[in-house]
């Protein structure tokens, strides 16, 4: 019993001293190499996400366009029919003039064009004069 012991001692010494020697390089080389992979797999993941996420952010940003373009086309037609409108009917313009004029301060100064679209600028200093 006490060769056993000892052929089993014995034995365990070599396979450390074949483990440290052979062994435990061998598997450094091959645990790095495999951490190198799944830390390469994941920086290859985090780029297509951050991939996907530009990509989604410019899918946006044209759909956003496109949104913009077509309110500002129906923003446009609604002035062209309210222009078209009002060329023909001056009625509504001539109303809100008189509705603005009824809600004006009493301080204000308006000008009147005359002819040549020249506001007459005498007025306020022939009421100044006459004061």
């Amino acid at each position: 019993m006490d060769i056993t012991l000892s052929l089993l001692v014995g034995l365990l010494v070599v396979v450390l001293i074949v483990w440290t020697l052979f062994g435990m390089p061998i598997w450094r080389v091959w645990a790095q190499r495999k951490q190198g992979e799944a830390d390469l797999q994941q920086a290859h993941k985090e780029q297509q996400i951050q991939v996907s996420k530009a990509q989604g952010r410019l899918d946006a940003a044209a759909i956003n366009k496109q949104a913009a373009i077509i309110e500002a086309e129906a923003v446009a037609a609604q002035i062209e029919t309210i222009g078209q409108t009002l060329t023909k009917h001056d009625l509504y313009l001539k109303w809100q003039w008189i509705k603005m004029m009824e809600e004006r301060p009493e301080s204000s100064v308006i000008y009147v064009p005359t002819e040549a679209n020249l506001p007459i600028l005498e007025a306020g200093k022939r009421r100044d004069a006459q004061a």
